[in-house]
C-alpha cells in the first residue's frame, strides 16, 4: 500500500492535475531539495536564485530574490500568497553603478506546455514595492552608509520565447545581441505604497512560447519613474564628483513578484489534444510527439510539461484495450551515432516507462530506439533538425 501511495504521489508531481493557469510554480512555493530561504533575507550571491527554486532561473551575474515573509520582519510581513515570492531589482542607472547599461535583474520561467497561437491569453502577477525593501536591499549589497533614494518605476515586461534563453549570458549581452522587445509591458510608474497589487492584461501569441522572461528590457531613459527630471539632476551632479562607485547615490527600483499567471481567456471546451492523438491512432496508426516538448535539449529527464501529452496517450491506451503499440526514439544528426542512438534509446525507455506507471500493461507497449537513422526531413535546416526529433507511437495491432 506504501509503494502504491509512492507511485501516487510521484504521478501527482509529474503530471500535475490540469489547471488554467499554465505558468510551472507560479506563486514560488517549490523549492528544490537543496533550497533553503531564510526569513527576512536577501540572496546576494550569483547563482543562488536557480539553485533554489524549482523551473525559474535567471541570468549570469545577477541576484534576484526568493524571499520568505514573517511577522517579525519589517520589510515583508506577508506575500500575496503562501509563504515565499520573487524579488529584482528593474531600475538602476548606469550613472549610479558605473557599468554600462546599469543594473537591473530578471527571471526566466516556463508554462506546462506551449502557447497556442491565435488564442488570447490573460498575463497577470501580483507586484509589491516599498521604501524600506529598497533601503534595506541596497545597504545589504553596498554599505549601510551607501546613499539610496528609493524610485517607483514603469517598464516591467514580459518577454515570451519558444526555446528557454542561456542563463550563462549576462542579460544586457543578450538583449543587444538579440534586440528583445517584451511582447507585454507595463510601462506606467508601479507604484504599490506596500500593498499588493495585480498587473493584468492580454496578448495573442504569433508563435508556440513556452518560456517568458519577466524584467525590464528597455534603457533607463525609456523607463518612466516617481523622480523630478531637477532631482535627476542634482544626483547626477553629485555623484559626477564622487569617483568610487560604492560612494555614488543609488536610485533603485524594486519591485516582489507573486503569482504569476497566464491562462487562455475562453479555455477550449473540448481537449483537442486527446482528440487529435485518438483520431490520427485510429485513421493514421501513428501520433508523433515533438521531443521539445517531452524533454530539455540532450536529456532524457520528462518534463513536468509533458503530462498532458502522455497523458491523453495512457487515456487512449486504456479506451482501447486491445490496441498495442510501438513506441520509437529519432534524433537529428548532430553529435555522433552512438551519442544519438543511446539518446533516443533513453527517451523512448522514459516515455515506456511513464505508461507502465499509469497503469498500462507491458504487454500492450514496446519500444525501440533508432537515433538518427530514419530522418523525416532535411537536416541542413533548424527546421528539419526539429522535426527529426520525435518520439513516434505506432499502432502495431
Amino acid at each position: 500500500m506504501r509503494h502504491a501511495l509512492s507511485l501516487f504521489s510521484f504521478l501527482l508531481v509529474l503530471f500535475p492535475a490540469f489547471s488554467q493557469n499554465l505558468v510551472l510554480n507560479p506563486s514560488f512555493e517549490q523549492l528544490k531539495p537543496q533550497g533553503v530561504v531564510v526569513a527576512c533575507e536577501f540572496m546576494l550571491e550569483s547563482g543562488r536564485f536557480p539553485q533554489c527554486i524549482e523551473t525559474w532561473t535567471s541570468f549570469y551575474g545577477m541576484t534576484p530574490d526568493i524571499l520568505r515573509a514573517a511577522d517579525n520582519c519589517p520589510m515583508l510581513t506577508q506575500v500575496h500568497s503562501g509563504e515565499l515570492c520573487a524579488g529584482i531589482i528593474y531600475y538602476l542607472p548606469a550613472e549610479d553603478v558605473t557599468q554600462r547599461g546599469g543594473y537591473r535583474e530578471a527571471i526566466q520561467g516556463q508554462l506546462m506546455r506551449p502557447l497556442r497561437p491565435g488564442i488570447r491569453y490573460r498575463v497577470e502577477v501580483w507586484v509589491r514595492e516599498d521604501s524600506t525593501m529598497m533601503h534595506n536591499h541596497l545597504k545589504k549589497v553596498y554599505t549601510p552608509k551607501t546613499p539610496v533614494v528609493p524610485v517607483q518605476a514603469g517598464n516591467l515586461g514580459f518577454c515570451f520565447s519558444v526555446k528557454p534563453y542561456d542563463s550563462r549570458q549576462y542579460l544586457q549581452q543578450f538583449m543587444s545581441d538579440l534586440n528583445l522587445k517584451p511582447q507585454i509591458n507595463f510601462s506606467e510608474v508601479i507604484a504599490t505604497r506596500g500593498q499588493w497589487v495585480k498587473l493584468s492584461t492580454t496578448f495573442v501569441p504569433d508563435q508556440p512560447f513556452q518560456y517568458f522572461t519577466i524584467g525590464n528590457f528597455l534603457d533607463d531613459a525609456k523607463t518612466a519613474n516617481g523622480l523630478s527630471l531637477r532631482r535627476h539632476r542634482q544626483i547626477d551632479s553629485l555623484n559626477n564628483k564622487l569617483p568610487s562607485p560604492m560612494d555614488k547615490i543609488k536610485r533603485v527600483a524594486y519591485l516582489c513578484l507573486d503569482d504569476v499567471s497566464i491562462s487562455p481567456e475562453s479555455p477550449p471546451a473540448v481537449d483537442t489534444t486527446a482528440m487529435s492523438l485518438e483520431t490520427r491512432m485510429l485513421k493514421e496508426k501513428k501520433f508523433t510527439f515533438n521531443a521539445g516538448v517531452l524533454f530539455d535539449s540532450g536529456k532524457a529527464d520528462l518534463r513536468r510539461a509533458a503530462g498532458p501529452d502522455l497523458d491523453s496517450l495512457a487515456a487512449f491506451l486504456r479506451k482501447y484495450p486491445r490496441v498495442r503499440i510501438g513506441i520509437s526514439g529519432h534524433t537529428d544528426n548532430v553529435g555522433t551515432e552512438e551519442y544519438n542512438l543511446d539518446l533516443s534509446t533513453r527517451r523512448a525507455q522514459s516515455v515506456h516507462g511513464c505508461l507502465l506507471a499509469q497503469g498500462i500493461p507491458a504487454a500492450q507497449i514496446e519500444w525501440k530506439a533508432f537515433g538518427e537513422t530514419r530522418p523525416v526531413a532535411d537536416n541542413e535546416t533548424e527546421e528539419g533538425r526539429q522535426r527529426n526529433r520525435r518520439v513516434e507511437c505506432v499502432v502495431l495491432k
